[in-house]
């Protein structure tokens, strides 16, 4: 079984059982926009910054953890558009309630990413006070979401949250018709293999660039692999492992800007 199997199969057991999403949120007022975060950005392009606690993908799987309220103050100052928080428990450590905590810890909008297979986790996040889900194109591909793409984005706008719509492959790409995503995201990383392919998502993102905004997922460590994602011409990077290790985020994170339109 590969990875992508493997926390779905997982994902669906936490949100089966009845005390999934029970957690005491905070009072959340209107939850800001995250694609005018990202539009309003301009030239610089914007940063997402992304809460986690694990990654499976890098050696070692475990991250320098701040609370949800310090990681906030550590990274605030660069001016980030956004943030991304873990939500799955299974190999990442993440919960609803870290997103309730990050959201409760800032104004700008928060992005819950988790493998969303139910309509049940996209009430959760909108309880948990995200502006947005994430939505991945290849588990509809692989048969692995028990409602259609299409529908739990219908659910998402009904909850008054946004959509981002993760691909990795070109041939995902067919999922973006018919979903009414907000945002359009292109991941370097294979969910199955969890191998980074800058080439598979470079010539991806090349065949998406009608699809606005445009966001690059993962495998940023380093202002030559930001430069990468902004020379192919995306909106926004989404930071992840890379900020957790940062002795000084906010230094790290002023290194990924876009001096200037195409180029840095």
């Amino acid at each position: 079984m590969g990875f992508l199997h493997e926390i779905v199969e997982r994902t669906a057991t936490e949100i089966s059982r009845p005390e999934y999403g029970r957690f005491s949120a905070p009072s959340f007022g209107p939850r800001s926009s995250l694609r005018d975060a990202i539009r309003s950005s301009g030239a610089p392009g914007a940063l997402l910054v992304e809460f986690k606690r694990h990654s499976p993908g890098s050696d070692p799987p475990a991250l320098p953890v701040r609370s949800p309220p310090e990681f906030v103050e550590a990274t605030e100052p660069v001016g980030v558009a956004g943030y991304s928080c873990l939500a799955t428990a299974h190999r990442f450590g993440g919960s609803p309630d870290d997103v309730a905590s990050l959201a409760a810890a800032t104004r700008r909008p928060v992005l819950f990413k988790d493998f969303v297979i139910d309509p049940r986790q996209v009430e959760v996040a909108r309880r948990a006070g995200a502006s947005a889900i994430l939505l991945i194109a290849r588990l509809e591909s692989e048969g692995l979401v028990r409602v259609p793409l299409a529908e739990l984005a219908r659910v998402a706008h009904s909850h008054h949250l946004e959509v981002l719509l993760e691909f990795h492959e070109k041939a995902e790409l067919r999922q973006a018709v018919g979903v009414s995503a907000d945002m359009f995201g292109v991941n370097v990383r294979d969910l199955d293999t969890l191998r980074m392919e800058p080439s598979v998502a470079a010539a991806t993102l090349r065949a998406a660039d009608g699809l606005r905004p445009l966001v690059g997922l993962s495998g940023v460590g380093s202002a030559a692999d930001a430069r990468r994602f902004w020379d192919l011409g995306v909106d926004a990077i989404l930071v992840g492992s890379a900020v957790a290790r940062a002795v000084d985020p906010a230094s790290f994170l002023s290194t990924l800007r876009r001096t200037a339109p195409g180029g840095s």
